[in-house]
């Protein structure tokens, strides 16, 4: 049964841009580096003057992660985890 956890910690992404989007690659987490295997999805939201893209994406295994971008300072956070099992 996969149990979910809230966590909103500051991360740091390797992505790159291409055609106007935004494409994450791997992300730094509590000092492991998680390489990005699958995005399962993606969409934005409005927050007020600032626009945040989410990013569904499996990284090294089954377990979900939610990775947000915020235009307004530029800053990744690890919104949620998914862990499988």
């Amino acid at each position: 049964m996969a149990s979910y956890e809230e966590i909103y910690e500051p991360i740091e992404v390797i992505t790159f841009f291409e055609n106007g989007k935004l494409h994450p690659l791997r992300f730094k987490w509590n000092g492991r580096v998680y390489k990005i295997t699958r995005v399962n999805g993606c969409w934005s939201v409005q927050e007020g003057l600032n626009r945040q893209y989410h990013f569904s994406v499996n990284a090294d295994g089954p377990d979900c992660f939610e990775l947000v971008f915020d235009t307004g300072d530029f800053n990744w956070q690890l919104a949620r985890v998914c862990l499988e099992g």
